[in-house]
């Protein structure tokens, strides 16, 4: 079962939505269905087209578009969008880190994420056309370029993010404290995107009959020290009754090679989908869990939404993932330490109480209510800043003339650093060679030592005797 694409043939105008819709990334194709159905629910009949830096079909969905970021413009001249949205996720930043592109990728490849807000700003600069912030993330600062990040952050009209980090991010770049809108992670509204039984049939779609079972997930990243840690906590877990579960998420982080490593390591069966599963049924199976133990932050998000225990591994230490688990109330679930995972997995299993989400629903339902008047309704709050076309202008040089000088100085990195390999495999080419010949002198100057007390030993003898007479 997969979630199906609705084109209404923009009866109500269509809106841009802007993300990393193009890779398989399980968290990040939850923010298309929820902004859907949450402004669908409040009388949106318009179109939601995505866009992402790759044309392709949306992963985990049937039926669904991404169009390339590089044809916003000419879409917008054709037909023109009432709002660009962008976000969520962890898509603020400048940098370009490896992704599988397609759930058969074999490659990681470098991902433009700086184009999934930044074109959007341009489109904003040029044509005017209201820009929302559907409360992306803001992994890192942005010290080296803080005057272009301001100016890129004060032509947004609605600015929301989803954590204290990110809006403390956009303060230190001189954007105020009351321009920004601190919004929980919008996957908390998923209860809203199917029925019971919806979840229920695409759940035994996968696994007929799956009842009382854990889940668990990790990534590529995971410490190859850590693997017996998790196998030991599965294995309690088995023996305590639950099946077990595991689930790729983020198919263009190598879950399923590192899931299928552990599967073998297993010495007690385990279940792991044959192929890519849809949204549904990814939802399906963590509703119903009695735990979820994993790495994934929307994997923590979905089960708890559905009131399920939840243990985070976090071997590579987020702050994401860990303010997760602060805003749940559950920091005394969230582990780093694969030693601590079974004890941990063990306590939440006995102790650990449901979280109360009224508070998250309602801001929530204000951002929703927020996101469709101005889409809606057009009310603009951030000008035309075509009058700061020059200081733009200028700005932009200096972030290409920087990236130059930066790119100048990662090559010249690389070469120290290959420099520096070839140093060390000469020398631990001839060091045991000059352990060698250090032995063997220290052999001679002993037997040199003997000698020499050889020689002198009758002088001794000599002149004790002369001494006594």
């Amino acid at each position: 079962m997969a979630v199906p694409y609705l084109d209404t043939g923009g009866m109500m105008g269509r809106i841009a939505l802007c993300g990393v819709f193009d890779i398989p990334n399980y968290g990040d194709h939850l923010f298309p269905l929820v902004l859907r159905e949450e402004l669908s629910r409040r009388g949106y009949a318009g179109n939601v087209v995505l866009f992402s830096p790759f044309q392709a079909e949306e992963s985990f969905v049937e039926n669904s578009n991404v169009h390339s970021l590089d044809d916003l413009e000419r879409m917008h001249m054709e037909e023109p969008f009432s709002a660009i949205v962008v976000g969520g996720g962890e898509i603020i930043h400048w940098h370009r880190f490896g992704q599988k592109r397609t759930f058969n990728s074999t490659d990681f490849e470098a991902y433009p994420m700086d184009k999934v807000w930044l074109v959007p700003c341009f489109m904003k600069m040029k044509y005017n056309v209201p820009l929302l912030w559907n409360a992306p993330g803001i992994p890192f600062d942005f010290d080296a370029d803080k005057a272009l990040a301001h100016y890129l952050f004060s032509n947004i009209d609605y600015l929301s993010v989803r954590n204290d980090f990110s809006k403390q991010v956009l303060i230190d770049c001189g954007i105020p404290d009351a321009a920004i809108q601190r919004v929980p992670d919008t996957g908390f509204s998923l209860k809203n995107v199917a029925t019971n039984q919806e979840l229920h049939d695409a759940r035994n779609h996968v696994f007929p009959g799956l009842a009382h079972y854990a889940v668990f997930h990790c990534n590529r990243f995971i410490p190859e020290s850590e693997i017996n840690n998790v196998v030991a906590t599965l294995k309690e877990l088995h023996d305590d009754g639950h099946e077990i579960v595991l689930l790729p998420l983020a198919y263009t982080h190598g879950d399923e090679d590192i899931l299928h490593t552990i599967h073998d390591a297993c010495p007690f069966p385990c279940l792991i989908p044959q192929h890519p599963l849809s949204l549904l049924e990814i939802i399906g199976i963590l509703s119903d869990c009695e735990i979820y133990v994993g790495t994934s932050l929307h994997g923590s998000v979905t089960a708890s939404v559905f009131g399920r225990k939840t243990v985070s591994f976090d071997y590579q230490q987020t702050k994401k993932t860990r303010d997760l688990y602060h805003q749940l109330g559950r920091d005394a679930f969230y582990v780093t330490d694969g030693n601590k995972l079974a004890g941990t997995v063990s306590n939440a299993l006995k102790t650990q109480q449901p979280v109360d989400f009224s508070d998250i629903q309602q801001q929530l339902n204000h951002h929703f209510d927020k996101l469709f008047t101005l889409i809606t309704q057009g009310n603009i709050i951030t000008p035309n800043p075509s009058s700061q076309a020059a200081q733009f202008s200028d700005l932009v040089q200096k972030c290409f003339d920087a990236e130059y000088r930066s790119i100048g100085l990662v090559q010249r990195i690389d070469e120290l650093n290959i420099a520096l390999k070839r140093n060390e495999e000469f020398v631990n080419h001839f060091k045991p060679r000059a352990e060698y010949f250090e032995s063997e002198l220290n052999k001679q100057l002993n037997r040199v030592h003997e000698l020499e007390e050889l020689q002198q030993h009758p002088v001794k003898i000599i002149l004790q005797n002369i001494k006594h007479k």
